[in-house]
């Protein structure tokens, strides 16, 4: 179902494993614990939709418009998220355990309590992120923006 529009579409609790949204419109969408194992949202506009409490282990991400998103609480781990837009979003208490997040843009998103163990930050814009209690242990290539940030985080 690659491009489908489903904005506004509520899918909360939806089984949507191992299924191929990439480049779909979800934006404003309700996809709070929804699971989306290995399911690739490669390129969609997902703009202000919530995915709260919802599994998204090794899902493809990478491209993706994900601003103003919420992930309260979250399964990430393993996820791409490569090149992805997150400005705005709120991760707090997301595991985002060995996610790649490579360039992605993380600017003024809510990492409070979000565990970033092992995941891979090469070159992730987090200008004025909120990162106390934040875990990031093991995680790779911490960019400029962490050394920079005033912001105490756990290590």
């Amino acid at each position: 179902m690659p491009g489908v529009k489903l904005s506004q579409a509520i899918l909360r609790g939806a089984d949507l494993t191992r299924s191929n949204l990439s480049y779909s419109v979800l934006q404003r969408a309700d996809l709070s614990k929804a699971m989306l194992w290995r399911t690739d949202l490669s390129g969609a506009q997902l703009q202000q939709s919530s995915f709260d409490k919802a599994t998204l282990i090794r899902c493809q991400l990478g491209k993706s418009i994900l601003n103003s998103c919420s992930f309260v609480a979250a399964d990430l781990r393993l996820a791409d998220l490569r090149d992805a837009q997150l400005e705005e979003a709120n991760l707090r208490n997301a595991r985002l355990c060995y996610a790649d997040l490579s360039r992605c843009t993380l600017r003024g998103s809510d990492l409070r309590g979000a565990d970033l163990t092992g995941a891979i930050l090469t070159d992730v814009d987090l200008t004025g992120c909120q990162l106390p209690q934040a875990q990031l242990s093991g995680a790779e290539q911490l960019s400029e923006s962490f050394t920079d940030s005033s912001t105490p985080m756990a290590v």
